[in-house]
């Protein structure tokens, strides 16, 4: 039926994270290369899906088309990037775990808040949980998807600056900075039309 919410997205979303992690695991390197590397595309997998979900409202207003069947599956989508952030939290914990690798405090804190924030919109992404919640669970979602957006810029923005990671880092700086320019427009263009509504 048309409009009808499609789960399999979601399981496409996790699947893609464990053939990932699969295919890592069979290649002929070391441990700690083969879990770096599941750890790194874990995340990139997840940021596509986020960029899709974040920008699903305002590209199916500006664009059309086939933005607006994202639109109606973007709560799927928005669980499916939840499913392979989760896979990511696994394979980030774990070669921290079995490796020297170290992060600073504000990382952990910044992406801590962002996990909690993560589970917290899957869990209500559902019908009943947006009648319980009422307007805090728009707060929720708002605040949810903004906080995530600014810690996938400070990641992506910071390398930059590593001859390696130069282009990466700013093909995805200029991604997730010209998502959320075309959120901002959007909202923008939604108050102004509600407050010239009598």
């Amino acid at each position: 039926m048309r409009g009808a919410r499609k789960p399999w997205l979601i399981a496409a979303a996790a699947g893609g994270a464990v053939l990932i992690c699969g295919v890592a695991a069979l290649l002929p390197w070391s441990f700690e290369e083969r879990l770096s590397l599941a750890t790194r595309l874990t995340s990139r997998w997840a940021a596509f899906w986020f960029l899709v979900a974040f920008t699903a409202r305002p590209m199916s207003l500006l664009i059309g088309g086939p933005w607006r069947e994202i639109l109606r599956q973007r709560r799927c989508i928005g669980l499916g990037f939840a499913a392979i952030h989760t896979i990511h939290a696994g394979c980030f914990l774990w070669l921290t775990a079995a490796t020297d690798l170290t992060r600073s405090l504000s990382t952990w804190i910044g992406g801590g808040i962002a996990y909690l924030l993560i589970w917290a919109m899957a869990i209500t992404s559902n019908d009943a949980s947006m009648r319980a919640l009422g307007r805090n669970w728009k707060r929720l979602h708002l605040i949810g998807g903004w906080w995530v957006w600014a810690v996938f810029v400070f990641s992506y923005s910071g390398r930059i600056a590593g001859p390696d990671t130069m282009v990466l880092g700013s093909i995805m700086t200029t991604l997730f900075l010209g998502a959320g320019l075309i959120r901002l427009t959007m909202l923008h263009r939604a108050a102004r039309q509600s407050g010239s509504t009598p």
